[in-house]
């Protein structure tokens, strides 16, 4: 696009001249939830995954802004499980006509693919044992629910 990068809204806001009919109705409202919810789309293995991963996380781990890696992981995780079954029924190996050679299949070849994904993804999440070391989760707000009489 050329010209100069469009301005958020709360930055019009904050310089005054926010109107109403110039407002970005493209720009995401991010409350800071994850919807608990799948998006539409998935398929019925990725639904569940999306499930899984959202009651599993720990709470404000998963905000809204990771959506779409979470959409990515269960989209791998669905694919890695479609192609891992039918590895585990002997579609692994292929006999080349001309050479003889053996070799792996392309269905090897994209589970290893979807494998990599997930991996990426369950990094970025906090999903693996050692990314989960790393990451902080503001648990402040929930003792403040639960201890909502001590001062």
């Amino acid at each position: 696009m050329a010209g100069r990068p469009r301005k958020t809204d709360a930055e019009k806001k904050a310089k005054g001249t926010l109107q109403k009919c110039r407002q970005n109705r493209t720009q995401l409202e991010v409350d800071g939830r994850l919807p608990e919810a799948p998006p539409a789309g998935l398929t019925l293995e990725a639904r569940a995954a999306w499930s899984m991963a959202v009651s599993c996380a720990p709470k404000g781990l998963l905000t809204a802004l990771d959506h779409g890696v979470l959409e990515r992981w269960c989209r791998s995780y669905a694919m890695y499980r479609k192609f891992a079954k039918m590895v585990e029924a002997g579609d692994f190996e292929q006999e080349h006509p001309e050479s003889g050679m053996r070799s792996v299949t392309p269905t090897v070849s994209l589970m290893i693919q979807a494998h990599k994904m997930m991996l990426q993804c369950e990094k970025e999440l906090g999903f693996t044992p050692a990314a989960r070391a790393k990451v902080k989760v503001d648990s402040s707000e929930e003792e403040d629910l639960e201890n909502a009489f001590i001062d």
